[in-house]
């Protein structure tokens, strides 16, 4: 069980937007920092901690900024480190799926399309107001396992419990919570951000395993939503990227997150402009990852999958 731990908590070599040292500072760094600062900010000024939290009717009247700030406004306690610390290792793997760029527009749109339908329904409806909630990053956090519940609907929490399993436990959770004070604005928000999180995965090329409205955006969001549905790699590229690791991302099924030897995952296309030889040596390796773990590669292929990444993705 503590191998479990260690690798859910393992840092991933994700692709950052800049360096500090040797690091490379990704989107989930910077938002967890930041999360971590306003509990800083909370302690000191408690007024102008709750000027990053979400308030409709505030929005409406001008402080448009809390439309995106309201995910870092962390108050500070024990759940709010355990939301923090489990979102900063769960996000890693999420943005290695996406790539940064469309773990990015992911992001933005949980965020702000669940903000922008609520501060509009209140001004017809003022039972869809709320006063100012602190909802942190819990709600990024669940609408992540949602998208990988339905990009990996076979993965199993400790080998044990499905993640959809997971994901539906935490939403009904909240649910319950939000129907007991009669926040109708908390259930609809709640529910409008697991909407968003799913159809924007789908439409940048994850959560495939289920049928979800989705606008396509680009080749990997086209497609039958079905991973079992398409038998061919290349001829069909649907699929979300296959993390990499080195360079690129590591792979995600690893640790807790584990697939049964039933699970069916997502094939990505091949990138253009990568040699057969490279790219069928890859394969073999990745595959070999998927059905037996990481800790399955001698050193050896270990240091050559990391060459092959690095080089195919170069070109």
């Amino acid at each position: 069980m503590s191998q479990y731990f260690a690798a859910l908590f393992r840092r991933r070599p994700n692709d950052g937007w800049f360096r500090v040292a040797r690091y490379d500072v990704t989107t989930v760094d910077i938002i967890t920092s930041l999360a971590v600062f306003s509990m800083f900010i909370w302690a000191a000024s408690p007024p102008l901690f709750e000027r990053l939290v979400f308030n409709g009717a505030k929005v409406r009247n001008g402080e448009i900024w809390r439309v995106v700030t309201w995910p870092i406004a962390e108050i500070p306690g024990f759940f709010a480190l355990i939301s923090v610390a489990f979102f900063w290792s769960f996000g890693q793997q999420l943005e290695g799926l996406f790539g940064r760029g469309k773990f990015l527009t992911w992001i933005s749109a949980v965020t702000m399309v669940p903000a922008i339908i609520l501060s509009i329904l209140g001004a017809f409806n003022n039972q869809f107001d709320f006063d100012s909630v602190a909802f942190g990053l819990g709600p990024l956090f669940l609408a992540g396992i949602w998208v990988y519940a339905a990009t990996y609907p076979n993965v199993r929490w400790f080998e044990i419990v499905p993640i959809w399993a997971i994901a539906a436990v935490f939403t009904m959770l909240q649910l319950l919570q939000f129907t007991g004070e009669r926040a109708a604005g908390g259930i609809l928000f709640l529910l409008t951000s697991v909407a968003t999180a799913l159809s924007a995965g789908r439409s940048l090329g994850l959560a495939t395993a289920w049928p979800i409205p989705h606008i396509p955006l680009g080749p990997g969001s086209s497609g039958g939503g079905s991973s079992r549905s398409s038998k061919s790699r290349r001829s069909k590229p649907t699929k979300p990227k296959r993390p990499k690791r080195g360079g690129a991302s590591q792979r995600v099924v690893e640790g807790p997150w584990r697939k049964d030897k039933d699970a069916s995952i997502p094939v990505p296309p091949t990138p253009t402009g990568q040699l057969p030889a490279d790219q069928a040596e890859l394969d073999g390796l990745l595959d070999k990852i998927s059905d037996q773990g990481m800790d399955a590669l001698s050193s050896t292929e270990k240091e050559r999958l990391n060459e092959l990444s690095k080089r195919l993705r170069n070109r």
